[in-house]
């Protein structure tokens, strides 16, 4: 009886290094930064004194953290939904593909594993104002080109760009799981009743996938909510702070200005928009899944 009570406790053994490290570079952290949210902490000797509400009280007057948040708003809102039907378009056409099925999925997938200073790199290179391949494009149709990256009404847009390409091949491989999953013999029946491939589209795989699509909404938007490496690479928030993100904010406030306390100030507020979002979109979505 003894020897059975403990093996009850066997794979809590092999689980702890992992719950160890998360503890350290997780749970501790955000506790942590929860607690500097309250205080006025100097990085370089060390001195901590707790100011309560003040760093908050300074983020809802500071006019530049509104306008981050707002342009993190706009930049999830108009990424998340190109990202995820663009997963779920190119899954379905790779998994039509035949022989060069394979040579696809990899091709798609390249964005998520190329460095994230590789592509700001590159896609810089492409918005160039004199050299790049877009305004060159565009200059053999007859149309001028802009600065894409220096003029603030296009600076946003072109991150966002970069922004679905890097995400949606991530989508690209749930939505191929989420395929091979499906019951053909559903198409085998459709077919048999003269159902189109756009009609068992629509009937079939988008329905069945329900539970993919409820998945990647919730993870791009996450994802697309941290979005900072490309900003801080391109644009450095720029131009006139038309590309600057919540994440961004606290990066600069933190390690430019050395504003700790206003920093984990607006960390805990991101943390609280993500959660209640994601909770809403948990809310709103789950009861259109259903399992086969």
């Amino acid at each position: 009886m003894v020897s059975k009570f403990k093996s009850l406790y066997v794979p809590y053994y092999f689980l702890f290094p992992a719950l160890l490290l998360y503890a350290i570079f997780f749970v501790f952290p955000f506790f942590f930064s929860f607690v500097i949210s309250f205080s006025d902490w100097n990085l370089l000797n060390g001195d901590m004194s707790f100011v309560g509400l003040s760093n908050y009280e300074g983020l809802f007057g500071d006019a530049v953290f509104w306008r981050s948040i707002i342009q993190t708003l706009y930049y999830v809102f108009v990424t998340v939904p190109f990202a995820v039907i663009l997963g779920l378009v190119y899954a379905v056409l790779i998994e039509k593909a035949g022989k060069l099925r394979s040579f696809y999925r990899f091709l798609f997938f390249i964005p998520v594993v190329v460095s994230v200073a590789a592509a700001s790199l590159s896609f810089s290179l492409i918005y160039s104002p004199q050299s790049g391949l877009l305004n060159q494009f565009l200059q053999m149709i007859g149309i001028d080109g802009v600065n894409w990256l220096a003029n603030p009404n296009t600076a946003l847009l072109s991150i966002m760009v970069i922004g679905v390409w890097q995400s949606f091949g991530y989508n690209v491989v749930l939505y191929i799981a989420g395929l091979k999953q499906l019951d053909q013999s559903l198409y085998e029946a459709a077919a048999v009743d003269g159902a189109t491939p756009w009609y068992q589209f629509w009937r079939l795989t988008i329905p069945l996938l329900s539970p993919v699509h409820l998945f990647v909404t919730v993870m791009t938007m996450i994802y697309s909510f941290q979005v900072f490496a490309l900003v801080q690479i391109i644009t450095m928030g720029g131009p006139n702070h038309s590309t600057n993100v919540v994440v961004f904010y606290i990066w600069q406030e933190a390690f430019r200005f050395f504003n700790t306390g206003t920093a984990s100030a607006a960390a805990t507020l991101l943390f609280a928009v993500i959660l209640v979002l994601t909770v809403i979109q948990l809310k709103l979505l789950v009861k259109y899944v259903h399992y086969q």
